[in-house]
C-alpha cells in the first residue's frame, strides 16, 4: 500500500464500497476527524456495490430499514450541490408483488412515500409490464422507483468525502486488526505496514466476518452470491418497461443494454475469494424467463455475472461499535440494499461514531443485539433494540 497521509487517523475505514464511502463522506462533511479508508483492490468498489443490478426498491418489508431508504431516496432525488454532474435515479417505475402479510404496513407506507404507489389489476398490470406474465397476486406500481445510477453514488461519496478531507487508499488488503490489551488500534496490511487508528471500522462486505473474528469479535456475517443475466439485443425491449420484481416468483427483471437484466433471486453463501459463477444458475434463469417471460424464452445470453450480499441473521444491517471489542465498528452487511440506504447508512454511522444520539434507528442497527440472536428473521424491532440495549448497559 502507499504511505498514507494520516499515520494514525481518527477513523480507517476497512473497505471503499459503498457502505465505507458513504461513511468516510458523512465523517468528513462533519468535520469528525481524519478519515482515511483502505480497499484491497486497485479499484474502490470492486465487488457487490459494481455488481449490483442498479435498482431502486424503496419498499422494504423491514420498517426501520425501509426508513433508511426513504431518507436516502431524498438524497439521491437531490444530491448536495457537486455531488454529481448527472441524475442519480431513473424513474422508469417499479412494479413489484407485496405479501397478504405486509399489505396494511405497504399501504401505510404509500401513504408517507412521495409519489405514493398505485395497486394494479391484471389490465394494468399488463399495460405497464407487456414482457410479463401476469400471476395473481397483490401486485402495486411504485412510480418514483426504478433504476440507480450505482456508479455514479458511488463516485459521489468518493469525491465528496475527499474535498472534505478523507483519503483513499486502493491495493491495501488488511490482512489483520491489531489490538493492545483487547481493544482494536488499527490494521496491518499483506506488505507488512500498519496504520493506528483511534476508531477501525469494517465496512468489508463479504470479508467483513473473517476480519472480525480473528480480532475476537463474536459476530458472524454470511456472504451470498447472486447470479445476474443480460440477454442479447432484442427490438422487442423497451428501454421504458419498468423494474418487475416478485418475492413470490423468485425473480426480478428489468431493460438493460438493448436487453433483460434477469435475476433468479438465487442464493448460495460463498467464500468471498472464490464467488465465481456458477454455470449450473444459468438453468434456473432460464426456468424463471419461461415462466415469467415467455415471449423472451429464446432470447440469447450477452453476459452472466455473479456477486455478493452479506447478511447477519435478522436479516438488518450491522451498523455501530462491536459489544465485545473496544475500538471496532461496523458498517456491514447491507444485504443487497446498500445503493437504495446508502445516504442513510453513511448518516447514521456517523451519527453513532461521533456520539450523536440517533435514538431508534441506532438500537434497531445496533450490532449489539446480534449476539445471541438465534438467528430467528422474523423478529420483531422491539425485541433486538431491547437485547442491544441490555448489551450495552
Amino acid at each position: 500500500m502507499a504511505a498514507p497521509e494520516h499515520v494514525s487517523p481518527d477513523f480507517l475505514i476497512v473497505g471503499g464500497g459503498i457502505a465505507g464511502a458513504a461513511t468516510a463522506y458523512e465523517l468528513a462533511r462533519r468535520g469528525a476527524g481524519s478519515v482515511l479508508v483502505v480497499d484491497r483492490e486497485p479499484v474502490l468498489g470492486a465487488h457487490s456495490t459494481a455488481k449490483n443490478a442498479g435498482i431502486l426498491r424503496t419498499w422494504i418489508a423491514d420498517e426501520p430499514t425501509r426508513e433508511l431508504a426513504l431518507e436516502s431516496l431524498a438524497f439521491l432525488e437531490q444530491p448536495p450541490a457537486g455531488f454529481g454532474d448527472v441524475p442519480l435515479i431513473d424513474p422508469v417505475g417499479l412494479v413489484l408483488e407485496v405479501r397478504d402479510a405486509d399489505a396494511a404496513a405497504f399501504d401505510a407506507w404509500a401513504a408517507r412515500r412521495p409519489g405514493g404507489a398505485l395497486r394494479l389489476d391484471e389490465r394494468e398490470f399488463t399495460a405497464r409490464a407487456p414482457h410479463v406474465a401476469w400471476r395473481p397476486g397483490g401486485w402495486a406500481l411504485v412510480p418514483g422507483d426504478g433504476r440507480l445510477d450505482a456508479a455514479a453514488i458511488h463516485a459521489g461519496f468518493v469525491a465528496g468525502a475527499r474535498r472534505a478531507g478523507a483519503r483513499f487508499v486502493s491495493e491495501a488488503r488488511v490482512t489483520e486488526l491489531l489490538r493492545d490489551a483487547g481493544r482494536v488500534v488499527g490494521a496491518r496490511f499483506a506488505d507488512g505496514a500498519r496504520v493506528t487508528a483511534g476508531c477501525t471500522v469494517v465496512a468489508a462486505g463479504g470479508w467483513a466476518s473473517a476480519l472480525g473474528a480473528d480480532a475476537g469479535s463474536p459476530l458472524r456475517f454470511a456472504p451470498r452470491r447472486r447470479h445476474l443475466l443480460v440477454t442479447a439485443v432484442d427490438d422487442r425491449v423497451d428501454p421504458r418497461w419498468p423494474v418487475v420484481w416478485s418475492d413470490a416468483g423468485r425473480y426480478y427483471v428489468r431493460p438493460e443494454s438493448g436487453g433483460l437484466l434477469v435475476c433468479a433471486c438465487d442464493e448460495a453463501e460463498v467464500d468471498p475469494d472464490r464467488c465465481d459463477v456458477d454455470a449450473a444458475v444459468l438453468d434456473v434463469i432460464a426456468e424463471r424467463v419461461a415462466s415469467n417471460l415467455p415471449r423472451f424464452a429464446d432470447a440469447g445470453a450477452a453476459h452472466y455475472w455473479c456477486g455478493m450480499r452479506t447478511f447477519t441473521d435478522d436479516p438488518r444491517f450491522a451498523i455501530g461499535w462491536d459489544p465485545t471489542v473496544e475500538g471496532l465498528a461496523w458498517v456491514a452487511a447491507l444485504g443487497g440494499h446498500g445503493m437504495t440506504c446508502s445516504a442513510g447508512v453513511g448518516r447514521l454511522a456517523a451519527d453513532v461514531l461521533t456520539g450523536v444520539d440517533a435514538g431508534r434507528p441506532a438500537r434497531a442497527f445496533d450490532p449489539a443485539r446480534l449476539v445471541g440472536s438465534g438467528g430467528d428473521a422474523d423478529e420483531g424491532a422491539e425485541s433486538a433494540e431491547t437485547r442491544a440495549d441490555a448489551l450495552r448497559a
